[in-house]
Order: structure tokens, then sequence, then C-alpha cells
């Protein structure tokens, strides 16, 4: 019988970490990153929506002002590209993990 409880914040947490991983650098795979992202950052505003008062929403908008928009920028080769949004993939596993231990019930 499949498990029809609703996950928890913390469960989506981890599974879109392992799914980082599992999804690699390539370009082709950013989309699905970027839905990743953006699926973190609402989870992280049942937490509220000022960057003031929840840490968790205040760390993804730190890390997309300076690693996801980077990854918008022309490039003139594709492996400069998937360099910046390794690192990008690897703050937002860091912002996950803090999310993780620190904030999420």
């Amino acid at each position: 019988m499949p498990d029809t409880a609703p996950k928890t914040d913390k469960q989506r947490f981890e599974e879109i970490r392992k799914s980082l991983t599992q999804l690699g650098s390539k370009e082709s795979a950013f989309i699905r990153v970027e839905q990743l992202f953006y699926e973190a950052i609402n989870i992280s505003r049942n937490y509220g929506n000022d960057v003031s008062t929840n840490k968790l929403l205040s760390l993804f908008k730190e890390l997309e002002a300076d690693h996801y928009q980077s990854t918008k920028a022309h490039f003139k080769k594709s492996s400069q590209r998937e360099h910046v949004i390794k690192r990008f993939i690897n703050q937002f596993k860091i912002v996950l993990a803090i999310g993780i231990k620190d904030f999420l019930k």
C-alpha cells in the first residue's frame, strides 16, 4: 500500500537534495534544477514571506542573487556554463542542508 501521508518540509528538502545529486550539472538538466530551486523557495515561504524574520528564505534569496543569476550569463562554451551550474547546485545543497538541520520541523 503506497504511503499517502503528506511529506514534511524536511523530507521534501531531503528528496530535493537527492534529486540534485542524480541530475548533475549538465545544461540539459538545469531546467529541472531550477524547478527544484523554486519549489524549495516556496516551501521556505511556509515560514513567512519577510526575509528579515525568515532566515531560510533569506538564505535562498542570497543564493538567487549570488549564484543563480550567474547561470543566466552568456558563455562561449557549455563547459563554462556547466561549471557555474555545478557551483550553484553545490551552494543550493548547502542551503538545503542548513534548512534541514536548523529550520525545518
